[in-house]
C-alpha cells in the first residue's frame, strides 16, 4: 500500500474496502465519492490493462487532484464532476455492468480543515454548507427561512443532539438580532449556552445535522444505494463506508431490505422506496468492518468509520 501521509486526505479502512471490492481484476468498477483517489488509486493498482475505474466528485479541486495522481498509473479510468446521485446516468454510459461500487460517505479532512463551504466550526466563513453543483440551498437561508422549531427539530434528528430546543432558541435569538451572517456567529450561538467542555462534540453535532440537512444527504444515500445494487451485475460487489450512526442505520436496512425481499424497513422509516423489494443480495459483513487500533493511532478521524458489503446473486 502506498504511503498516503503527503495527500490531502487519508483513506480510512484501506486495505480492507479494496479487498472485499475487487473480484475481477478485468472489471469495470465505480467509485462514487472518488474525492482525492485514496481508495481508487489502489483500486487502479490491483486492475489489470483490461479493468476500469470510474470516478465521480463534485468538487473540482479534488477531482484535479485525482486526474493527475490516477495519471501516474498507466491504467484506464475517467472521471465525472458529478454527484453520486447521477450515478445511473453516468454508470449508462458503460456497455457492461459494473463490477464493483464504492462509497465513502465521509466528506474529507481537507474539506473540513481549510474551511472548504464553511464546513468547519473552527474557521470564520459565510452560512453555506453546499456540497452539490447545484447553488440554491445554503445554510444561511436556511437558518433565516425556519421557526425556532423547525430548526430544533433538524438539529434533533440529524444531530442526534439531545441539547436541541436550548440551542434552536439561542441561534433564533441572534437571527431575530440580525447575528446569523457567519459559521462564527453561528458557533457564538451556541457557546453561549453550552459549558465549554462539551463544546466542541455540541458544535461537530450541529454542524453535522446541518450539512445533512441543507444537502438532502439521507435521501439522497438511500436513492443513490438502491441505483448502485441495481446496476452491479452478478457477483458484483457494493461497498459503503459510513461514519456516523443515522448513516450506516441507513446502509445497513437497505443491504437487509434487499438481502431478505418483502416489506421494505427504509419504508417504514419514513424514505421513498419506488419499487418492489426483492431479494437480489447477499451480505458480505454480518457486523460491519471498523479500523484497528493501528490505523486509530494514525488517524483519529479514522475511528468512527463502519465498512458493510454486500454481494449481488
Amino acid at each position: 500500500m502506498e504511503d498516503s501521509d503527503h495527500h490531502p486526505h487519508k483513506p480510512v479502512l484501506l486495505e480492507e474496502t479494496v479487498s472485499q471490492l475487487i473480484t475481477e481484476l478485468n472489471g469495470t468498477y465505480l467509485d462514487c465519492t472518488i474525492g482525492f483517489a485514496g481508495h481508487s488509486s489502489e483500486i487502479l493498482k490491483k486492475l489489470d490493462k483490461n479493468g476500469k475505474l470510474i470516478g465521480i466528485d463534485y468538487d473540482p479541486y479534488a477531482l484535479e487532484y485525482s486526474k493527475e495522481r490516477l495519471s501516474k498509473s498507466n491504467r484506464n479510468f475517467e472521471l465525472f464532476l458529478s454527484n453520486y446521485t447521477d450515478i445511473k446516468e453516468i454508470a449508462s454510459s458503460e456497455s457492461k455492468q459494473i463490477d464493483g461500487i464504492l462509497f465513502d460517505l465521509g466528506i474529507s479532512s481537507y474539506q473540513v480543515d481549510s474551511g472548504y463551504k464553511g464546513l468547519s466550526y473552527k474557521t470564520d466563513a459565510p452560512l453555506d454548507m453546499q456540497l452539490g453543483l447545484d447553488q440554491n440551498n445554503n445554510l444561511k437561508d436556511l437558518l433565516h427561512n425556519s421557526t425556532e422549531s423547525e430548526i430544533a427539530d433538524i438539529i434533533y434528528e440529524y444531530g442526534e443532539e439531545r441539547g436541541s430546543r436550548r440551542i434552536a432558541k439561542s441561534i433564533f435569538n441572534y437571527i431575530k438580532r440580525d447575528k446569523m451572517e457567519t459559521n462564527q456567529d453561528l458557533v457564538k450561538s451556541i457557546e453561549d449556552i453550552v459549558p465549554e467542555r462539551y463544546l466542541n462534540k455540541t458544535l461537530s453535532r450541529v454542524f453535522q445535522s446541518f450539512r445533512i440537512k441543507v444537502n438532502n444527504e439521507l435521501e439522497n444515500i438511500v436513492q443513490s444505494i438502491i441505483d448502485a445494487i441495481h446496476l452491479l451485475k452478478p457477483k458484483g460487489r457494493l461497498a459503503v463506508i459510513s461514519f456516523h450512526s443515522l448513516e450506516d442505520r441507513l446502509v445497513k436496512n437497505i443491504f437487509k431490505d434487499f438481502a431478505r425481499g418483502g416489506d421494505s424497513i427504509i419504508e417504514s422509516m419514513g424514505y421513498d422506496f419506488p419499487q418492489e423489494c426483492k431479494k437480489i443480495v447477499k451480505i458480505l459483513t454480518k457486523k460491519p468492518i471498523s479500523p484497528n487500533w493501528e490505523e486509530i493511532k494514525k488517524n483519529k478521524r479514522s475511528r468512527s468509520a463502519k465498512l458493510r458489503v454486500i454481494e449481488k446473486l
